[in-house]
């Protein structure tokens, strides 16, 4: 679970400094990959490579990428990564390809989010926005307690928002895990859930019997 927080912590301080940076120097200073599949995205191949464009977070969880104030294409893309290891996916991607639970990732708007994936999973993560923030559009404070999980299912296209129902739910292909996360006495709590959410997401990533997301995808 350590390196799923590390991650985190490390996200929340890139898009922080690149939002500083960027105010302070009025110089965006960064080259931002985008891809437009999963299978590039896998591969590292990249559609288009933009130098230096506009990088904004708008919290630590909600990142703006453009080249003029008018530009919303960059929303098109699946995708897109800063750095060697940053992984943002876009919510208006996600409107078009998804159903379930994405109009509660971020409010609905279109912004990039932190996504962590391999050839079998994915998720994403967004500020956890309740009716004021649905309302106004932000959050006035951020922590841990205010981060939403979001999975990926790719059989369905579907997004779902990882709330205790549905991690019982997912939880079901593995019965060991199950049973210890519904024993647990806070397993309502948002700590337990990330906690064997994260368990989840190791079992499935090493399970031989579940099929690749490329299998299930032909984006």
């Amino acid at each position: 679970m350590k390196k799923y927080l590390l991650l985190h912590l490390v996200l929340i301080l890139v898009a922080i400094v690149t939002s500083l940076g960027a105010h302070a120097a009025q110089e965006p200073r960064d080259t931002v990959y985008f891809y437009d599949s999963w299978k590039t995205m896998l591969e590292m191949s990249p559609s288009v490579m933009l130098i230096s464009p506009v990088i904004e977070a708008q919290t630590p969880y909600e990142i703006d990428i453009f080249t003029t104030t008018n530009d919303y294409s960059l929303y098109d893309h699946l995708a897109a990564t800063l750095g060697d290891s940053i992984w943002l996916v876009s919510t208006s991607y996600l409107q078009t390809h998804f159903e379930g639970d994405v109009q509660k990732l971020c409010g609905g708007r279109f912004v990039f989010v932190p996504l962590f994936f391999n050839d079998k999973i994915a998720y994403a993560i967004g500020p956890s926005y309740g009716v004021k923030e649905y309302l106004f559009g932000q959050m006035e404070s951020y922590s841990s307690d205010q981060v939403d999980y979001f999975y990926f299912d790719f059989k369905n296209r579907r997004l779902r928002k990882v709330t205790h129902e549905v991690l019982s739910e997912l939880l079901e292909d593995y019965h060991d895990l199950q049973m210890r996360y519904e024993g647990m006495k806070d397993y309502k709590k948002k700590y337990m859930i990330e906690e064997f959410f994260m368990k989840y997401v190791d079992r499935a990533s090493q399970d031989f019997m579940r099929p690749y997301i490329v299998d299930l995808t032909d984006q």
